[in-house]
């Protein structure tokens, strides 16, 4: 099951429902899972406040639009190439335009600001991510 958690200013929540459609087909074609896993793939969209909150401010990187957390078992390095290049192909064009410098505003010179996506990858536990199984089978000590 993997679990993806994008950080990003405030998206309209027609957006983020494209947003998590595209993720969860780039994420089952690039980690090759089955189809029935669609619905077991985690996305958050964590909302990154301007100057606020310290945890946002950390887990994005200066200078990133979007930072996307990829939480997932069997992580090679050939899956975590193949999801960073479609995943930063299908954010890029959706990251916010920056609005340039007050200067460069009243000059109304135009800027080309590279966007940036930040990606992490952190390998899941199978502890962790395995159901909770109860035997039923009662044993004699």
């Amino acid at each position: 099951m993997p679990y993806l958690r994008l950080y990003a200013r405030e998206l309209p929540i027609e957006q983020k429902r494209v947003i998590a459609q595209r993720l969860i087909e780039i994420t089952l074609r690039t980690f090759k899972l089955h189809a029935n896993q669609r619905y077991q793939t985690s996305i958050q969209f964590i909302t990154r406040q301007g100057s606020g909150v310290n945890g946002l401010r950390e887990a994005i990187p200066r200078g990133a639009d979007f930072a996307l957390e990829v939480i997932a078992r069997n992580l090679t390095e050939e899956k975590k190439r193949a999801f960073a290049a479609e995943a930063a192909a299908m954010l890029t064009p959706m990251a916010p335009v920056r609005p340039g410098t007050r200067i460069v505003r009243l000059l109304r010179i135009k800027t080309k600001s590279p966007r940036q996506i930040a990606l992490q990858f952190n390998e899941l536990s199978p502890a962790i991510s395995d159901p909770f199984v109860v035997d039923s089978q009662e044993y004699a000590a």
